[in-house]
């Protein structure tokens, strides 16, 4: 014999499943803990004083470096000026069977104008801004998996080494006519730890995106003139142009072009991405020193909308026209 349910039964039913379904979606979209094994790290590195976190999702991986604060840490002291320093940097460096890993990573995402053009400049690593290790602080950086492209995809075991060697600080300098202060700094490597991990690399695409210029609207409903104002005068915006990937994530910037309504360089990228057919974003923006940058136009949608001709133009905000080409590569890894 069926058991009967009342009507309020079965919405009770209902509303539960719909709950739990929507409760484990919430879940996967989470930053779930990656487990990691303690290769090595020094005494100090310990939980009174730093914690070390990795979690990971959507084929992104956070790093967390909690620094606890602590005044009674064993501060260096410097010996000319007899000052104890208490700031320093760390630094975190990728590895793969022992050897730094190579990525295109550093040079897309350090700023354009200000390039690092030494043989380093590939190495998988970066580093944190300077901290005062007496005050508690927070490092945090987010790494797209798309930056590890020259692994193979699959379950991939990587090394993690966290590090600081140097304490620096600002010392009174009253002899000096030029500045009151003088930077003084002690090497001192006190927390360092390398971490054991794995994740799994997916197949990561390959793309070229080449960029033949811009040029702004300059109509009744917008004019790039007077842009710029400044104490002496009214000047063109300076412009640049940026991807990002996924659609609402930084990826690269150009440098920019000052006093302009026309982006003349030519520009040539790498893109990896995770789907052969994948969306980017394209935004275009006036650079301030002083001020935050101006938008001036943004842009969504497939890699075939850009690769279907030699040039392909789109409109998008304020800009007239954009011609862009991307060219798939096929799998990188």
């Amino acid at each position: 014999m069926l058991k009967k349910y009342t009507s309020t039964t079965l919405l009770i039913l209902f509303i539960c499943c719909l709950y739990c379904c929507r409760t484990d979606r919430k879940k996967q979209n989470e930053p779930q803990p990656i487990d990691f094994t303690v290769v090595k790290k020094s005494p100090l590195f310990n939980d009174k004083n730093i914690v070390l976190i990795l979690d990971s999702v959507d084929n992104m991986i956070f790093i967390k470096l909690d620094i606890k604060g602590n005044r009674k840490f064993p501060f260096p002291l410097e010996p000319k000026h007899r000052d104890t320093l208490f700031k320093t940097v760390f630094n975190f460096n990728f590895y793969y069977n022992n050897k730094i890993i190579l990525t295109d990573y550093n040079k897309l995402h350090n700023r354009p104008w200000n390039p690092d053009t030494t043989a380093l400049s590939e190495n998988f690593s970066f580093s944190s801004d300077t901290i005062d290790l007496r005050q508690s602080n927070i490092i945090k950086f987010q790494i797209p998996v798309y930056a590890f492209h020259n692994l193979k995809n699959g379950k991939q075991t990587i090394e993690l080494d966290v590090s600081q060697s140097i304490f620096s600080d600002e010392v009174t300098n009253l002899k000096s006519n030029i500045s009151p202060y003088t930077h003084v700094y002690v090497v001192k490597p006190l927390l360092n730890s390398r971490v054991k991990f794995n994740i799994n690399v997916p197949k990561i695409y390959k793309s070229i995106v080449y960029g033949y210029g811009l040029e702004l609207k300059n109509d009744s409903t917008f004019s790039p003139g007077g842009m710029d104002n400044t104490i002496w005068k009214s000047s063109y915006p300076d412009i640049y142009w940026m991807i990002y990937y996924p659609a609402g994530e930084y990826y690269t910037k150009t440098t920019y072009e000052t006093s302009t309504d026309k982006y003349t360089a030519k520009d040539t990228f790498n893109l990896y991405h995770y789907y052969l057919n994948d969306s980017i974003g394209i935004g275009v923006y006036d650079h301030d020193n002083l001020s935050r940058d101006d938008g001036l136009g943004y842009w969504a949608g497939p890699l075939a909308r850009l690769s279907r001709s030699p040039v392909n133009r789109i409109t998008f905000g304020n800009v007239k026209a954009f011609d862009v080409k991307i060219v798939g590569k096929g799998i990188a890894n």
